[in-house]
This record gives structure tokens, sequence and C-alpha cells, in this order.
């Protein structure tokens, strides 16, 4: 009866290390999940900042350039000429 319950403690033991190797590794699984998730939420925030930003630029410069031939088009022809002289010259 004796050797019946050692044997049963023996598998009871083993059981045991059994069940904390199996949560240890599910614990460690779902954690690199959350860790994953994470990291790909944030690089998509990356991006769509990027994206923001290269929208942003593209919309100042198309502006910029807007302004630029809306001068130069209520400028005469002489006042451009002039004004591209007074830019281009070399002042060395």
């Amino acid at each position: 009866m004796i050797e019946l319950f050692k044997s049963f403690g023996g598998v009871t033991a083993i059981g045991a290390i059994i069940g904390i190797i199996v949560a240890y590794f599910t614990g460690m699984s779902k954690g690199k999940a959350t860790a994953q998730q994470k990291a790909t939420e944030r690089e998509t925030e990356i991006k769509l900042e990027a994206e923001q930003a290269v929208r942003q630029r593209q919309t100042t410069v198309s502006k910029e350039a807007s302004d630029v031939q809306s001068n130069v088009s209520r400028m005469p022809g002489s006042a451009v000429d002039d004004e591209l002289r007074s830019d281009w010259i070399n002042k060395d």
C-alpha cells in the first residue's frame, strides 16, 4: 500500500512539473503575441505619421508653386525679366 502511495506521489509530482512547464510556455507565447501586436501597432502609427508628413509637405509645395505662378502672371513682362535678372545674376 505504501508503494502505491509513493507511485501516486511520483505521478503527482511529475504531473505538477508538467503543468508548470505548460503554464510557462503558454504565458510566454501569449506575451510574445502581445509584444508582436504592440510592435505592429507602433510600426503602423509611424507609417501613418510619415504619410501624413509627406502629404502635408506636398500640399505646402503645391501651394507655394501656385502662389509663385499667380504672382508671376500678375506681373508685367518687364517686371518678370527684372526679377529674374536680379535673382540669377552671379554677384561674385
